[in-house]
């Protein structure tokens, strides 16, 4: 494990002033093996499957001796789309096929039995592979390529079959895997469903999920010397917890988070000094699947690769100013027989008590069951330095209230959907298992509804969302997953012995450990909650990535839910480094051709997916909203020429600078039966995007790109408005949609703006005051009748409590935003659109801008990132008597409050050093104003007074309207 022992003179003592980061600057990146345990599937040999299968549809196929997820294998097919059904052998090699030959096997399977039930044999045997249908030998082959490796099955997209009773023996007859393919029961391969007529694939590859995923490594080394300090250096392929000593290095969960590790993988650094010891230290890690070997999304496990694997390196610099180097290599040891015996993002993890091994991660430890670690191949080349805080447990959450709907089945009420896990107390003897599942919400009878957790129809997979914890028997134990979350405010506890009390369980709330930068809150209690609510599902949306959701089995990066909610999270939390790291995930899903994915981080089989409308341009979104709320360019200079290519993109897509519909195939997503035409959302991004980069490309100094992406941005308002806006200011289609991109982005000429408000306003007031907007409009729908006069109507829309709105979600129990509208139907009952159905889905939260920017009043300045300079312009309305809101901006909080008593308006304003703001004070005609400070007053104009002010804390007093 020894890598590097050097002897290094210190530097002569720095003057009292400065100082110097002890130990070496960073790991190196070039030492070091990825360090696991092969699957014990994955060495199997020789051995003989058998299994019936039904070809439904041209072919049915089988993996065996595979590897790399079938990307190094054989597969054998049987093909009935000739005239004569073959038996069709594959030779995969580095995921594409190297050799196919085939075999006629008509004689076996009649013209009139190509789509009933058949038996297939494949027997391995050294060289040999002996092949048998319904009991007849049809070929035997001399293979050599491949002299191991586990079972799959596949299906193209226009092949359909189903299979039933597999069983995999040795040539001793022993039993390696068997599965009849029951319904109902969990499926051991990596996708499909299993239903009435065995596995159904629906187009996938489904490789049998490998067994061992959660082993344990440890290692021993001697610290010969004083320890001056120390560094560990680690990541993943998965995710890892390591320790020293016993004792557990730092407190991130999921690390090295998620990214595409094709193209790269985090690292983190610790601070280990305290934790090591003069002589024996021991080194332990748990791994676990994660993103990387674990489900993904409704495509199955293994979508980066099929097994976890550990980097680590540790540095050491010594009292007298030598460094040893210590890494993971061969000599470590691995174990497959600790506690943590199943882990999965999506389904959730076992725990089993009774295979503790105390004193595995300290030194002189001596258990059994452990072996050498299998060195795997590197990705070192791919390690980048972790940007952005790490998930942690942020929070805990006490229940509310504890049922027993069913004997034995406690559900308990954390009265808050979260995101993260339970902490259990126990007591019960040994072998005691206990189950624990989680939903977001519950049924009439108080059990759990679960219908909402796939994010399609079968065979898309189900989130089992479901916890077991085995009891070794000893006193009280506590369970707490660390190596999987879910999304949930509703708890069901089976097994338990005994009746659980609610001081039995919390809620342990995880997530990105962003800090919180923003405040608001009302006279109002219904947009009290909304504000919480809208907090909570950022918080809970926030984990590595920014999920759309966090309970189904999808939480993905869908690029479109960030863009579109990205400036009201930015007001909330500080997402500086967040935005750095992912728009690295976006830059990376980059096509050839410079179109963002539709989800990043992205994966082989959703790879070349983008489109617009409002999705790729997050690509575009986040860097500028990076910017301007936080004031640094990085991101901007980092990103640019992603951006670029992007615009360019769609510009060769366009005719006359019109995108097609095909390139916004979301549309106005979730929008309440009033659709807009995609391809008019489409090239309203398209402007908005050349817009965006019109004022980058000046803050970092490329003026003649600005003056082009200003051009650009004026000849597709043009073509937008020649295509979509009739002589009269209509927009095509009449949606509130399409009128917010029109207003929004500025597309309009100034003669039309006045009255596209109208019309805007027109179509609110005749749907009874809701809206009727999905994704795309919804962020900017208040903001846009604010900015032609119609606050009052915007208000209407905040305050509205029927069926659509946000106050119609929170009268129905709603304590994160939800995905749909109806989620909860106005006549009750859940919704029948189960797979589209999440209970915290932040992007209708995008409402909150105007919250902070109209409400309270806090209006950035685009031409001054990171508010150097700001405007402060409440417009009090709808039945509001009182609001604030603060946020932490670079230079200092930034708070904005006002309220309404009798005939009387006063603000309070906070301005922090090294800005400057106008104030706009509500001002009623003829009224005076009473000032506090240096505010020097303006000509009362649009209905309020302006004071220019630098740093310092302001108040106002004058007549209320």
């Amino acid at each position: 494990m020894v890598f590097l022992l050097l002897m290094v003179s210190l530097q002569p003592a720095l003057p009292a002033a400065a100082s110097t980061a002890p130990g070496p600057a960073g790991p190196d990146l070039g030492r070091g093996d990825w360090i696991g345990v092969d699957a014990t599937d994955a060495k199997w040999s020789d051995y003989t499957v058998d299994v019936d299968l039904t070809v439904v549809k041209e072919a049915a196929s089988v993996y065996f001796r595979a590897r790399s997820g079938g990307a190094d294998s054989y597969m054998w097919q049987i093909n009935v789309t000739g005239p004569v059904p073959i038996l069709k052998k594959h030779v995969w090699a580095g995921g594409g096929v190297s050799a196919v030959t085939e075999t006629p096997i008509g004689d076996v399977i009649r013209p009139d039995a190509l789509h009933t039930p058949h038996h297939l044999r494949i027997a391995a045997a050294g060289d040999t592979v002996t092949t048998s249908v319904d009991g007849v030998v049809v070929d035997t082959a001399q293979e050599s390529a491949y002299p191991s490796g586990t079972i799959g099955f596949r299906e193209s997209p226009t092949e359909e079959a189903t299979y039933r009773h597999l069983a995999v023996t040795s040539p001793d007859g022993e039993t390696l895997f068997e599965d009849p393919f029951t319904a109902g029961e969990p499926n051991a391969f990596s996708a499909g469903t299993v239903g009435p007529d065995g596995l159904d694939l629906a187009g996938a590859v489904a490789m049998l999920k490998p067994r061992d995923q959660t082993p344990r490594l440890r290692d021993e080394f001697t610290l010969p010397k004083k320890v001056r300090s120390a560094r560990l250096y680690a990541s993943a392929l998965g995710i890892y917890q390591m320790s020293i000593d016993g004792k557990r290095v730092g407190d991130d969960l999921f690390a090295p988070g998620w990214t595409n590790y094709q193209h790269q993988v985090q690292y983190q650094g610790y601070d280990v000094t305290g934790l090591l010891a003069r002589g024996a230290n021991a080194i332990g890690a748990q791994l676990a699947p994660g993103w990387y070997a674990g489900n993904i999304g409704w495509f199955g496990t293994g979508q980066y690769g099929t097994a976890p694997a550990l980097w680590a390196q540790l540095q050491v610099t010594y009292a007298d100013g030598s460094v040893q180097s210590f890494g993971t290599d061969a000599s470590w040891r691995a174990s497959t027989g600790g506690p943590v015996t199943s882990a999965d993002n999506y389904m959730g993890e076992s725990y089993d008590a009774r295979r503790e091994q105390p004193g595995w991660n300290e030194p002189g430890f001596t258990g059994a069951g452990w072996s050498p670690v299998a060195v795997q191949p590197g990705q070192s080349d791919k390690l980048v330095r972790q940007i952005g805080p790490p998930v942690r447990v942020t929070g805990t959450v006490a229940p509310v209230g504890v049922s027993e709907p069913e004997p034995g089945t406690f559900v308990f009420d954390l009265g808050q959907d979260i995101s993260g896990v339970v902490r259990l107390r126990v007591r019960g003897p040994a072998g005691t298992t206990v189950t624990l599942q989680h939903a977001q919400a519950v049924r009439p009878d108080g059990t759990l509804y679960t219908d909402n957790l796939a994010a399609g129809p079968a065979p898309y997979l189900t989130a089992a969302q479901k916890d077991t914890f085995t009891l070794r028997g000893s006193g009280t134990e506590t369970f707490q997953p660390d190596f999987t979350y879910h999304g949930f405010r509703y708890v069901s506890v089976t097994g338990y012995p005994g009746k659980p009390t609610p001081a039995d369980l919390t809620g342990i709330v995880e997530g990105t450990d962003a800090p919180v930068i923003g405040s608001f809150s009302t006279s109002n209690a219904m947009i009290d909650r909304l504000q919480s609510n809208i907090t909570w599902s950022e918080r809970d949306n926030l984990f590595s990535v920014p999920t759309d959701t966090n309970a189904r089995s999808e939480r993905l990066g869908w690029t479109g839910d960030a863009d579109f909610f990205a400036p009201t999270a930015a007001f909330n939390r500080d997402l500086d480094g967040f935005y750095a790291k992912w728009e690295r995930d976006l830059i990376d899903s980059q096509t050839a051709q410079g179109v963002f994915d539709n989800v990043a981080p992205t994966w082989p089989a959703v790879a070349n997916a983008g489109y617009g409308g409002g999705w790729g341009d997050a690509g575009v979104v986040i860097p500028y909203t990076a910017w301007q709320s936080y004031g640094d360019t990085a991101i901007v200079r980092s990103s640019y020429d992603a951006m670029r290519r992007y615009l360019s993109a769609m510009e060769s897509m366009s005719s006359g600078l019109i995108l097609p519909a095909s390139f916004a195939p979301a549309g106005d997503w979730m929008n309440v039966n009033q659709p807009t035409a995609s391809d008019l959302i489409a090239t309203a991004y398209f402007a908005y995007d050349a817009s965006l980069m019109a004022r980058m490309a000046a803050a970092i100094g490329r003026d003649d790109d600005a003056a082009g992406y200003r051009d650009l941005f004026a000849r597709i308002a043009s073509a937008w408005n020649a295509a979509y806006v009739a002589a009269d200011g209509s927009v095509a289609g009449n949606s509130e949609t399409g009128y917010v991109l029109a207003l929004h982005i500025g597309l309009l000429p100034e003669s039309l703006r006045a009255q596209a408000g109208d019309r805007l306003a027109g179509l609110v007031r005749a749907a009874g005051d809701h809206l009727a907007t999905g994704f795309v409009g919804t962020q900017w729908l208040l903001p846009a009748l604010s900015a032609t006069g119609h606050t009052d109507v915007a208000y209407r829309l905040l305050e509205q409590t029927t069926y659509p709105s946000w106050g119609y979600e929170i009268g129905h129990g709603a304590t994160t935003v939800w995905e749909r509208w109806d989620g909860i139907l106005p006549g009750g009952g859940f919704n029948p659109n189960v797979n589209g159905n999440s209970f915290n889905h932040a992007v209708d939260g995008a409402v909150g801008t105007w919250m902070y920017t109209t409400i309270a009043g806090i209006v950035p300045d685009p031409a001054h990132p990171g508010y150097a300079r700001f405007s402060v312009r409440p417009e009090p309305g709808g039945g509001l008597t009182h609001a604030e809101a603060s946020l932490r901006s670079p230079h200092g909080t930034i708070s904005s409050a006002w309220r309404i008593a009798g005939k009387e308006l006063s603000m309070d304003v906070v301005v922090p050093h090294g800005t400057t703001a106008v104030i706009h004070v509500p001002t009623l005609p003829l009224a005076h104003v009473t000032a506090t400070g240096d505010a020097r007053a303006g000509v009362p104009e649009d209905g309020a007074t302006a004071f220019t002010v630098g740093p310092g804390h302001y108040t106002f007093e004058t007549l209320a309207g």
